[in-house]
């Protein structure tokens, strides 16, 4: 039995094997769309998006440095910018 929206109708008496069937449509349907392989897959690439980002590769300055905050806030663009594939 397909998962009905319209079920149970407003107001209507409770009923178990009609609730039943509604969750077990809808389980159905999720375990379709989407296996644990397919999300562990999506998972492991995750971490790949940042790859291409480099390290500063520079201690902190012990005094304001504006050249330094600019190469700091350009990193930090350039890794949302790369997050965001």
């Amino acid at each position: 039995m397909p998962f009905d929206p319209s079920k149970p109708a407003n107001n209507s008496p409770a009923s178990s094997a009609e609730m039943r069937d509604q969750l077990t449509s809808l389980n159905a349907d999720i375990q379709q769309r989407t296996t644990l392989s397919d999300l562990s897959t999506a998972i492991l690439g995750t971490s790949n998006n940042s790859n291409a980002v480099a390290t500063l590769g520079m201690g902190a300055d012990f005094t304001y440095n504006p050249s330094q905050m600019q190469d700091v806030i350009n990193k930090l663009d350039e890794l949302i910018n790369s997050l965001r594939r």
